[in-house]
């Protein structure tokens, strides 16, 4: 592989297939460029991968400048539910240079301790933070005017304007979203403690004092680190911010329809699967995480009832019923026995695989087949499916029909469908029976 910081960066992609050795090789040569329109595109390219092997990066003013909205960027293709809050990279892209020159390089020299190690770093870090708040409140100040409609993309893009505003308050905040990262951590938090609890209830209660507007946006922070973020909002129903009980329940409110609109937003992508070839695994997959965030967003609902709430989480259920029906449940087991039955010492490997992830995407489904009204139909599925490889094991082992290896798979997938001990029940009926 080339050296060439330049030349790497036609590579795109295929960074994310080398090794993870050349990678952290790679990253450094890239920073070395510095902050080019086209580094930026490789960097959002192989974003995933930065997430992933977290190698290190190059301290910068930029950088330091995103630490306290950086939950809030979504990574392209990530596994996890988007922030609740989305911030579009492109804007922060545009705004850091206007940031960057109202401050200036003189005033930008005074901290650059801020760039150093955590020891050292904390005072001149908030003191960066000012600066770039006040540079924020002064670029927003001018676009009233049409001052940087351009430079920001606001002509084309209005909706931009709330970006820069958002980012604008949370910079009022960053210290507390400093303290709030180190509560939650490390990202992303599965489960929220009593130590988690206690700490954004305590940093929430000073935000609520200082900047009771950017209180909202420090609840989306907490929740962004979270590996869903309807957890949190069971909690925050008893939790004490220091607030008047009608500002608490607008608060609980607002983030309500905030968790009921993302949870919209993941089951609506479900659909574009639709038409190609269905990953059921993927399918189970997405359908297990919207039925659990489904579950925590209705109990935590029972503290303040909506009627709307209640309907769109309605017509999310009918859409996970319907994704596990379609794209778990029917075909499956045509699929699995005909992958068995027809494979060969030079079968493809893919549809074997493929096979593989529909047999465990039916034993995924089971733990969420009740709540979606499904047992039956899974139940159903899963014995015609049991059965058949049963007879085809039958035929193969007991019988001597065909290839062994495929009694071997039958009894493989048995084993991905219904468990293990079902698998091996079976096995040994049919290992007792061919002996008699």
């Amino acid at each position: 592989m080339t050296t060439d910081p330049k030349a790497l960066l036609s590579l795109g992609t295929k960074l994310l297939d080398i090794d993870e050795a050349r990678f952290r090789q790679v990253v450094d040569l890239l920073q070395q460029i510095g902050d080019h329109p086209e580094v930026q595109h490789t960097f959002s390219l192989i974003r995933p991968r930065l997430a992933e092997v977290r190698p290190r990066r190059r301290p910068t003013f930029k950088r330091l400048f995103c630490e306290p909205f950086e939950d809030l960027f979504q990574l392209p293709g990530g596994n996890q539910p988007a922030p609740l809050n989305k911030l579009d990279r492109k804007v922060v892209n545009a705004l850091w240079p206007l940031v960057e020159g109202q401050i200036g390089k003189e005033r930008l020299r005074g901290v650059a301790r801020a760039l150093g190690d955590a020891a050292s770093r904390a005072e001149p870090a908030s003191a960066f933070w000012s600066m770039a708040s006040a540079a924020v409140a002064g670029i927003l100040e001018q676009t009233e005017t049409g001052r940087f409609a351009d430079e920001l993309g606001l002509r084309l893009n209005p909706d931009r304007l709330r970006t820069v505003e958002d980012i604008a308050r949370i910079l009022t905040i960053a210290q507390p979203a400093a303290e709030l990262k180190a509560v939650l951590s490390p990202k992303p938090v599965q489960k929220l403690h009593k130590d988690h609890l206690d700490g954004i209830q305590a940093i929430g209660r000073q935000v609520a004092r200082g900047r009771p507007e950017a209180l909202k946006l420090f609840i989306l922070l907490a929740a962004a680190r979270l590996s869903d973020p309807s957890i949190l909002l069971g909690n925050l129903w008893d939790m004490d911010l220091g607030q008047k009980s009608s500002d608490r329940a607008a608060l609980f409110l607002d983030l309500s329809g905030t968790v009921v609109a993302q949870i919209e937003e993941r089951s609506h992508g479900v659909a574009s699967a639709s038409g190609g070839t269905v990953d059921r695994m993927a399918a189970a997959t997405l359908a297990v995480n919207l039925v659990a965030s489904l579950e925590a967003t209705r109990n935590a609902m029972e503290h303040s009832r909506n009627k709307d709430f209640d309907q769109r989480l309605k017509i999310i259920r009918n859409s996970v019923h319907e994704l596990v029906r379609t794209q778990v449940l029917d075909g499956a087991e045509t699929e699995i026995l005909s992958a068995v039955e027809t494979m060969t010492p030079g079968t493809d490997t893919a549809r074997m695989v493929q096979a593989e992830n529909q047999a465990r995407a039916l034993r995924k489904c089971s733990t969420i087949a009740d709540t979606l009204g499904l047992r039956g139909a899974l139940k159903s599925v899963t014995q015609q499916a049991t059965a058949s490889l049963t007879g085809t094991a039958r035929q193969s082992l007991a019988d001597g029909v065909g290839d062994v290896r495929t009694g071997y798979t039958a009894i493989r997938m048995i084993e991905l469908i219904a468990g293990p001990a079902e698998a091996n029940q079976i096995m040994d009926d049919i290992l007792r029976g061919g002996r008699r």
